[in-house]
C-alpha cells in the first residue's frame, strides 16, 4: 500500500550492511549469512515503532476498550479515550505493517538466488513468514471484522494482501479489499510455512526476541481463536506449550516477572536493547504512557502518564490477587489514579523494557475460551476448568467450579484481568461482537467507530481500496 511501500523502499540502492533500519535491493544478491541477519535485523526493528508495539499496539486497545483512561495530561491520545470518530488505530501502524511486509517480501525474493546453507535459510524465512503473519493479523484487527463477528452491513472485507516486494512506487500493484476469510487463509498459510520452516531448524533461535517454532504455534493459537475454528486453537495452544518448555512462574514470583529484562513466560518479545531503539520521544514510550514514574520505586514524577487504569477495571481485582500488585497510586497529579507498572524501566534505563507479543498465560485462556464455547467441535466443560484453574490458581484467587455462561464469562473476565494493558482488550470485545460499556460513552459493536479507517493515502490513489463505513 503506497504510504508503507514508499517507507518501505528509502535507501534501497545498496546491501543493508551497516543501518539495520535501512531498505535492502533485492537486485543485490545477500551473499553472506551477516548481510542476511542484518536485513532481518531491520524488519525486526520496525515492530519498536511507536505505531506497533513502542506504544500503540499496547495502549490504544486500552483506551477504546474499558480498561484505560486518558488523564489528558501531555494531550496524547485523548480522542482514542472517548471513542472520537477516526480517533483508532494510527496510520503509522497500517504505514509500518506494510513497511515489514515489504522487507519480509523483498529479503524472500533475494533468498531465492541465495547458495548458502540449506537449514539457514529455511530458519531465517520460517522468521519472516511468521512476522507477515503477525502484522497481517494486526491489520486485520484494526481494519476488518473478525470472522466470529462480521456486522454485515458494513462489512467491506479484509486488507489488501501484498506478496511481492516493490523498491519503488512504480513497481506497486494495486488490489482490492479480499474478503475475511481470504485474508485468514493466507495468514493460516503463513503460519504453515513458519511451522514448516522452523520445526528443525528451532535451535537457531537463541531467546524469544526472535520468531521460534513454539512462538509460530502460540501465534497460530490466538489467530485460530479470532477465527472461531477452536479445534486449532487447542491443537496449536498444546503444540506451543510443548514446544517451548514455559510453565506458569510461582504466585511469589509473578510480579518479577514485570521486573526483569526478558519475561519468562514469553513465546515472543519485541526487543529494546538501547534508548535509541525508541524511534519516538520519551513522553511517549509506554513508560511515560501509563505512568508518572521512571522506575517501580521512584518517588518523584518524571512523565505525564496519561493512560492510567479505570475504577472499574480496577475493582474487578479480588484483594489476594497477586496481578493487582502490579497496578499502583500515581504520583503528583496523578496520585488519585491507579497506574500500571508492566513497563516501568526495569533496568534503570528508559525506553529499553522488552515488550511481551504472546505470553504463556494467553496460550492457556485461548484454549480455556475453546473448550467453553457453547456449539464448539472441542466443548469440554471440564477440560476449560482446567485451564481456567491454572491461571486462578496462580493468580491466588482460588479455583472456580463454574459451568455453562458463568464459566465462560470468568475465561473473559480472567483474560481481561491477565492481559491488562498489553493490547487485547479491545480486541477481544470486538471479536466477541461485544459492545463496549464505558463511563465516556458506551459504543455498540454495530458502529461505525469499532473499525479503524483506511488512511486516506492508500484510500485515494488506489481506488480499488474501498473505506471502511462512516469515513
Amino acid at each position: 500500500m503506497l504510504a508503507g511501500l514508499v517507507l518501505g523502499t528509502v535507501s534501497c540502492n545498496k546491501l543493508l550492511e551497516v543501518d539495520p533500519k535501512q531498505s535492502i535491493d533485492s537486485n543485490t544478491a545477500l551473499s553472506s549469512q551477516e548481510a542476511i541477519d542484518a536485513a532481518v535485523n531491520g524488519v525486526y526493528s520496525r515492530l519498536r515503532e511507536v505505531g506497533l508495539y513502542g506504544r500503540d499496539l499496547i495502549a490504544i486497545p486500552e483506551l477504546l476498550a474499558d480498561n484505560a483512561i486518558n488523564t489528558g495530561a501531555g494531550n496524547r491520545l485523548v480522542g482514542q479515550g472517548i471513542n472520537q470518530a477516526g480517533s483508532h488505530i494510527q496510520t503509522e501502524t497500517w504505514q509500518y505493517c506494510y513497511y515489514i511486509n515489504n522487507q519480509a517480501n523483498l529479503i524472500l525474493e533475494a533468498l531465492e538466488a541465495y547458495d548458502g546453507d540449506e537449514a539457514y535459510e529455511n530458519n531465517i524465512a520460517g522468521q519472516l513468514h511468521f512476522l507477515r503473519a503477525l502484522v497481517y493479523h494486526t491489520l486485520m484487527k484494526a481494519y476488518a471484522y473478525d470472522p466470529t463477528a462480521i456486522v454485515e452491513p458494513s462489512d467491506r472485507g479484509g486488507v489488501p494482501i501484498i506478496n511481492k516486494g516493490v523498491l519503488n512506487t512504480a513497481q506497486i500493484e494495486y488490489s482490492s479489499r479480499p474478503t475475511v476469510g481470504e485474508v485468514y487463509d493466507f495468514i493460516y498459510g503463513e503460519l504453515d510455512k513458519a511451522v514448516l520452516l522452523l520445526a528443525t531448524n528451532n535451535n537457531r533461535i537463541t531467546d524469544q526476541t526472535f520468531a521460534s517454532l513454539a512462538a509460530a504455534h502460540a501465534l497460530y493459537s490466538r489467530v485460530a481463536l479470532y477465527r472461531g475454528d477452536m479445534a486449532k486453537v487447542i491443537s496449536e495452544g498444546e503444540l506451543a506449550i510443548s514446544t517451548s518448555g514455559l510453565s506458569l512462574v510461582p504466585t511469589e514470583q509473578f510480579v518479577n516477572t514485570w521486573r526483569t529484562d526478558k519475561n519468562p513466560e514469553s513465546f515472543f518479545e519485541v526487543a529494546f536493547v538501547l534508548a535509541a531503539d525508541h524511534s519516538n520521544t520519551t513522553n511517549e514510550s509506554l513508560r511515560a504512557t501509563f505512568t508518572t514514574r521512571m522506575t517501580a520505586t521512584s518517588t518523584t514524577t518524571v512523565s505525564h502518564g496519561n493512560v492510567v487504569v479505570s475504577d472499574e477495571l480496577y475493582s474487578q481485582y479480588n484483594a489476594n490477587d497477586v496481578r493487582r500488585e502490579l497496578i499502583m497510586r500515581g504520583l503528583g497529579g496523578n496520585s488519585s489514579r491507579w497506574e500500571i507498572t508492566k513497563f516501568v524501566s526495569r533496568s534503570g534505563i528508559n525506553n529499553i523494557d522488552n515488550v511481551p507479543v504472546i505470553r504463556l498465560p494467553e496460550v492457556i485462556l485461548n484454549m480455556a475460551e475453546a473448550y467453553a464455547t457453547p456449539g464448539s467441535a472441542v466443548y469440554n466443560e471440564a477440560a476449560a476448568r482446567e485451564q481456567l484453574n491454572k491461571i486462578r490458581e496462580r493468580a491466588g484467587i482460588g479455583l472456580a467450579s463454574y459451568s455453562g455462561e458463568a464459566l465462560f464469562n470468568d475465561i473473559i473476565l480472567q483474560r481481561r484481568l491477565e492481559l491488562a494493558f498489553e493490547g487485547h482488550r479491545f480486541f477481544d470485545l470486538k471479536r466477541l461482537g461485544r459492545d463496549i460499556i464505558k463511563e465516556s460513552g458506551n459504543v455498540q459493536h454495530s458502529d461505525f467507530r469499532i473499525l479503524a479507517n483506511i488512511p486516506v493515502r492508500e484510500a485515494v490513489p488506489n481506488t480499488q481500496v474501498t473505506q471502511n463505513p462512516g469515513y
